[in-house]
């Protein structure tokens, strides 16, 4: 049972920063080519990352890709903020 609840707490907080990537990528009003041009991250891992596909959101992807929006990590995870649908 403790297995399962850290794995859903970890599945949803990664949720919760990957939305707040594409939200703050959204907000500058950045492509994701561009987002990939100023972070040194690929543009189909970006798009990969946005998709939910749990491979790709490294943290030293979330890491470029928060340092490139100007946001801080502690911040993308903060549960505070609401997370509606982008």
């Amino acid at each position: 049972m403790t297995k399962i609840f850290v794995f859903e707490y970890n599945v949803i907080k990664e949720v919760r920063v990957i939305y707040k990537l594409k939200k703050k990528r959204k907000e500058k009003g950045w492509t994701q080519l561009k987002l990939s041009e100023k972070s040194g991250v690929p543009q189909p891992t970006i798009s990969q990352i946005e998709k939910g596909n749990r491979k790709y959101p490294t943290h030293e992807n979330i890491r470029k890709l928060a340092k490139a929006l100007e946001v801080d990590i502690k911040e993308l995870e903060d549960e505070s903020e609401d997370t509606a649908t982008v």
